[in-house]
């Protein structure tokens, strides 16, 4: 069962494809900051440039992008170039030392806003280690053991808050920086060796499988009590979609690396929950929030701050779910999931890529209907949509040869 070779070879023709000409054009053509150094990542949806400011999350993700592209798809010399440009800016201009990295610069590199954030190392230690990969080069490779450090004594810190530009109370836990840090150590593993990265991966696995995912509520929430209870708040009951099933792809890559088939069906499991309960079964595609009970969901401020509803239809979310439903379909052998997968295609393809100016819109109204047209942001760059891509590339080929 599953999908037909020619089924699969088209699959695979079509994301390579929509990659390296309808994604990556369009980042490589302008995102590179020839005067100061560094990305531009804010973009309308012709293209023009929005806001010359520069986000570490996005510096430190496009450095990954362009690496892991250089690493798994092809050795193109100006993605490797890309990826150094990126680096030099990230570790000259955005490092605020201690192996932790400033939040927001403006174009010449200035800091903006000085704050500090889990998130924000975690994306620069991704950027590092791929371009340690890519590079072959261990010039960064004390200071990824001490970003490594720090981002691993700050997580199991049960005092430590800094998120920015979330505000999450040392008081819960939530599933977002456990998440990440799977991912993280993942990427870090072939640079610093398993034994270092196994154990920080193992508790984080630990977490988000058996303390936010939770049988008897057939849910993965995205905060409970410190001490692994339910939360009975407008927050506590709160479920992200997007962020399970993009969660559930970080622990597919450490199951499949394992061998792990139990780990594998446990994934499988929380994505029929999503798909039960996210998916918006009306009007097609994907719910940013939703609400165990059916309620109307709770929306935290910083979200709406970004513009996003409950209902709104979201890139990343999209593109994630993507990967993440092919990739459980071909782990889990779930001929169904091939059907969610199908799905998710089809309306992003409908939806979401524009074939006028490249890329995807940012946000659509539930309907479908764009509601920011933006290619780029401070939260949007070169990131969760060619990554996705990427990989599916590296599945649906991967399968053509086992297939063979």
């Amino acid at each position: 069962m599953g999908l037909t070779r020619d089924t699969l070879q088209a699959y695979a023709g079509f994301y390579r494809k929509h990659l390296l000409e309808d994604i990556m054009p369009f980042w490589e053509d302008r995102t590179q900051d020839r005067e100061y150094g560094g990305y531009l990542t804010c973009f309308d949806r012709q293209g023009q440039l929005t806001s010359g400011d520069k986000y570490t999350w996005c510096q430190g993700r496009q450095v990954w992008m362009f690496s892991a592209l250089y690493n798994q798809i092809e050795k193109r010399q100006t993605w490797l170039d890309l990826a150094r440009h990126g680096r030099d800016f990230l570790v000259e201009r955005a490092h605020a030392g201690g192996g932790r990295w400033h939040y927001h610069l403006d174009r010449q590199g200035t800091v903006v806003v000085p704050n500090l954030s889990l998130f924000t190392d975690g994306f620069a230690i991704l950027a590092l280690c791929e371009y340690a990969q890519a590079s072959g080069s261990d010039e960064d490779l004390d200071l990824i053991r001490q970003a490594f450090d720090r981002y691993e004594r700050n997580l199991y810190d049960p005092a430590f808050d800094q998120y920015h530009h979330f505000t999450l109370n040392p008081q819960y836990l939530y599933h977002g920086p456990y998440m990440i840090t799977v991912n993280v150590a993942n990427v870090a593993a072939p640079v610093l060796g398993q034994e270092r990265t196994r154990p920080i991966t193992d508790y984080c696995l630990d977490k988000v499988l058996n303390v936010f995912a939770r049988d008897e509520e057939r849910v993965l929430f995205e905060m409970v009590a410190r001490d692994g209870g339910l939360v009975d708040s407008h927050e506590g009951r709160m479920i992200n979609p997007g962020h399970v099933l993009e969660s559930m792809w970080f622990v597919l890559h450490e199951a499949r690396a394992r061998g792990d088939r139990a780990m594998v069906d446990r994934v499988v499991q929380i994505c029929d929950w999503i798909v039960e309960k996210g998916f918006d079964h009306q009007q097609g595609g994907i719910l940013a929030f939703v609400d165990p009970g059916g309620k109307e969901p709770y929306v935290p401020q910083v979200v709406r701050d970004l513009g996003e509803g409950w209902a709104s239809k979201i890139w990343w979310v999209h593109s994630e779910s993507l990967y993440t439903l092919a990739l459980a379909a071909h782990l889990g052998e779930r001929d169904d999931f091939w059907q969610h997968f199908h799905h998710v295609h089809d309306y992003t393809q409908q939806h979401f890529f524009d074939p006028e100016y490249g890329e995807w819109y940012k946000y659509l109204h539930r309907d479908g209907s764009v509601k920011v047209g933006d290619k780029g942001s401070k939260v949007k760059s070169a990131f969760h949509i060619p990554r996705a891509l990427m990989y599916l590339v590296l599945l649906f080929e991967d399968m053509l040869s086992e297939d063979s």
